[in-house]
């Protein structure tokens, strides 16, 4: 017997012989979740469990396949506006910058701060709403099935959006220390250091919560 097969019979055992003490479903579940067990091998375990008390199979849920691309189109929408709406908070905080800190060089480079402004504003108007909407159909689905938290498609694109984040904050950080060696630090300059800092930073602390502490015990 390997691995995983021994740890699915130490599972379904301790399983078992809690129940015949009074220990109900739900407390288990709630009990092995806590001491980290993956939820799936949990459900894995009282399938088994159920079948073997029933002796019928468990029937195969129709229309898997389509929620998988479906949760996989909700999560790209919601990450391709989070980048659309947090690129735009950034340039709008930038422009901000440069008119109380204004660089008569960039001036002449760039004279049209309203055009800037107006497209930054365009992003978020549009951006924001789209990716809040695709959030709650997300967490509402999580909070419907919770087995979703174990889903590949949530794990794989979620990681995806650490690494981007921790990248920029690290490609950020790099940025300010090479302007801090070479004695090149001014106040405009710190203070986008700043804003990307705090956008990619809280992008990365919001995402880590969301696969350490799942929606449905975010209240406790």
């Amino acid at each position: 017997m390997n691995e995983p097969e021994q740890r699915r019979a130490s599972l379904l055992e301790f399983i078992e012989a809690a129940r015949t003490h009074g220990a109900s479903d739900d407390l288990l579940v709630d009990l092995l979740d806590r001491r980290g067990w993956p939820r799936k091998e949990i459900y894995g375990a009282f399938v088994s469990l159920y079948e073997r008390l029933t002796g019928m199979a468990m029937p195969a849920r129709v229309g898997r396949a389509a929620e998988s691309a479906r949760d996989a189109f909700l999560y790209l929408l919601s990450f391709g506006t989070l980048a659309t709406w947090t690129c735009g908070l950034g340039s709008l905080f930038f422009t901000l910058i440069d008119l109380h800190f204004p660089d008569p060089i960039a001036a002449m480079q760039y004279p049209r701060r309203d055009v800037e402004i107006a497209g930054a504003m365009a992003s978020l108007i549009v951006a924001y709403p789209l990716y809040l909407i695709a959030m709650q159909f997300l967490l509402r689905g999580v909070r419907a099935q919770p087995e979703k938290l174990e889903s590949g498609v949530r794990k794989w694109l979620t990681y995806i959006a650490l690494l981007i984040a921790s990248a920029t904050v690290i490609g950020d950080l790099v940025v300010f220390l090479s302007g801090f060696l070479r004695g090149e630090l001014t106040a405009p300059f710190s203070l986008k250091v700043l804003t990307v800092l705090v956008i990619a930073g809280g992008v990365f602390c919001y995402y880590l919560l969301w696969l350490e502490r799942p929606p449905e015990r975010r209240n406790e």
